[in-house]
């Protein structure tokens, strides 16, 4: 039976048993296509549903046919489709009726909207007339569409040249991009060899083969050259090739590379793993390194010399800013001492170092300038040291001792074991006597004498004319104190040879002693420096008044009054103490 006369039979009349017959087998199995259909099918009656196959009930969103049964079928029905909707049933007056496709827009009961195209005929449904609907989904269909029209829009509009091809390599497409970029309209190009329209020898099978992508020199109409990145994909009909032009790019990137050669600042590019990946003619000679012939890896050697804070103290391995310190804390203006590859010399420079790509900071290489300021940095260094140091002796000046005592008591580190005063004995004497020429001489030669018996974490400084004060490293026994103060008068007690200023006049031996006042230092220390120094100097005063060359401490416990040998010639008038 075929199927228009299936259509002409309606189930709910009287039928003679020949047309019983005829319907049979043969519409039971018609029914079952139906259901079962990859085609969404309806029929409606006075604009309800009154039959959904299995497809339309899934495509609906639907979880049966009862959630679609009874309902109107404008329900599913978008506003923009209704009126044309409407007509096309109108117009299906008879039965047999057909309308033409009609592309519309439903909405499934899950909210979603999806484009199909509905196929109808006027039929009967139980004795009364009715619409049979075939619904074909569009939403792939339109898809598509849209992705080809993006695609055609996107070749048309991109800013690559886009240039199909042959197989045997003659242009078939010519996108506007390449009209600009080449300078040629596309019906000077369709047709030819793609090698002549781009100014260059191109095998296309060859770049496929070799991964895709080459960069390269194409000339346009009047002779000029383009650098290009030019990528080829292998089609079943030829090739598709996008030519980037790149000759912008690179001529910024050669005038950025002229500029930072050109830097009296050094620039280094250090990638992600540590890498040195570049390095600029500034930065060569502030490490005295060759400016011509050396690669980054020589240069990398740099990393192995010693680095120095910034008050040349030298830093260990785990102090130096590796590369993890390098991405997690971009800084400015950090000051290192490095010695200078080609000769050694101790060069001061300023580092800001900070991250290439911020966003990516894992990933990202890390850019680092490098500013010598190595006459800078010399220059404070010496302002400091003058403001600290004493000019005759070198050695530490009062405010310098001051400070050294009172840092050490506002740590928890025990640093100073006793505080020593000094003063020579009858200094006057020699300024008065042999001018002070003389008394400098006899200043520097017992400054180098005190430093020198001293221990090497002990200190001496200068504080007065000719006074002196030792700080003794912690912890220190008294017994070991006594031994110290014994060694100082000893060093001291050596004549010291003072030449006269005339030119022939004789060289002259002066003999110097000291009076010395000791003050302990405890761990748990209240005083400050100044009321240390006081009380060494009360202990030095105690030690002169029993005369020359002796110590006393200031203890209660412990009040010692130690008296050298004594040093007649110390004692005696400066002329007579001295010997041509």
């Amino acid at each position: 039976m075929t199927v228009s006369a299936l259509k002409q039979i309606d189930h709910t009349q009287r039928h003679t048993p020949a047309e019983l017959a005829i319907a049979g087998a043969g519409g039971q199995q018609y029914q079952l296509l139906v259901d079962h259909s990859p085609v969404a099918i309806c029929v409606h009656v006075d604009g309800r549903y009154v039959y959904v196959n299995e497809t339309l009930v899934r495509n609906m969103a639907a979880r049966s046919a009862d959630q679609l049964l009874g309902r109107k079928i404008t329900d599913f029905v978008h506003p923009d489709s209704l009126a044309a909707v409407r007509q096309h049933i109108a117009s299906r007056r008879e039965y047999g009726d057909r309308t033409p496709p009609l592309e519309m827009m439903i909405v499934t009961l899950d909210g979603a909207t999806r484009a199909v195209e509905a196929l109808a005929i006027r039929t009967r449904w139980e004795g009364r007339p009715a619409h049979k609907v075939v619904f074909r989904d569009l939403t792939m269909q339109k898809a598509t569409e849209a992705n080809l029209r993006f695609q055609a829009a996107l070749v048309a509009h991109v800013s690559d040249a886009i240039i199909s091809t042959t197989t045997s390599g003659y242009v078939t497409s010519w996108n506007p991009a390449a009209e600009v970029i080449y300078r040629r309209p596309a019906v000077d190009a369709l047709g030819l060899p793609i090698g002549g329209v781009l100014g260059a020898d191109l095998d296309l099978a060859a770049i496929v083969a070799s991964g895709g992508v080459v960069h390269t020199t194409h000339r346009v109409g009047d002779g000029s050259e383009l650098t290009v990145r030019v990528s080829v994909s292998r089609m079943d009909d030829g090739f598709v090739v996008s030519c980037a032009n790149q000759t912008a790019l690179r001529r910024a990137e050669r005038q950025c590379q002229m500029v930072v050669a050109s830097l009296q600042e050094g620039v280094v590019v250090i990638t992600a793993d540590g890498t040195v990946e570049s390095v600029n003619p500034a930065t060569l000679r502030i490490f005295g390194a060759p400016v011509a012939g050396v690669d980054i890896v020589e240069f990398a050697k740099v990393a192995e010399v010693s680095v120095y804070d910034a008050n040349g103290r030298l830093l260990s391995w785990d102090e130096r800013p590796v590369m993890e310190t390098l991405k997690r804390s971009p800084r400015r203006g950090c000051i290192y001492g490095l010695d200078r590859l080609s000769d050694g010399e101790r060069i001061w420079v300023s580092i800001n170092w900070s991250l290439l790509d911020p966003a990516d900071p894992e990933r990202s290489s890390v850019l680092m300038s490098i500013v010598d300021i190595t006459e800078q940095h010399n220059a404070h260094q010496q302002l400091a040291y003058q403001a600290t140091h004493d000019v005759l002796t070198g050695l530490p000046n009062r405010a310098h001792l001051v400070a050294l005592i009172n840092d050490a008591i506002g740590s928890a580190e025990y640093r100073w074991g006793a505080v020593l005063f000094i003063d020579l004995d009858k200094f006057k004497v020699i300024n008065d006597e042999l001018g002070h020429h003389a008394g400098d001489t006899v200043l520097e030669v017992a400054s180098q004498r005190l430093r020198a018996a001293l221990g090497p974490d002990d200190i001496v400084g200068r504080v007065g004319g000719d006074e002196f004060v030792a700080l003794l490293a912690a912890p220190i026994q008294r017994v070991k104190v006594n031994a110290l103060v014994r060694r100082l008068h000893t060093a001291l007690r050596k004549p010291i040879r003072i030449r006269d200023e005339g030119p022939c006049a004789p060289t002259i031996r002066a003999h110097v002693s000291a009076s010395i006042g000791v003050v302990a230092v405890q761990p748990d220390e209240q005083r400050c420096a100044a009321e240390m120094l006081r009380a060494a100097d009360a202990a030095m005063y105690r030690a002169k008044e029993t005369g020359a060359a002796t110590c006393h401490s200031s203890d209660a416990a412990d009040v010692v009054v130690r008296r050298q040998k004594p040093n007649r010639r110390a004692a005696q008038p400066v002329r007579a103490g001295m010997t041509g």
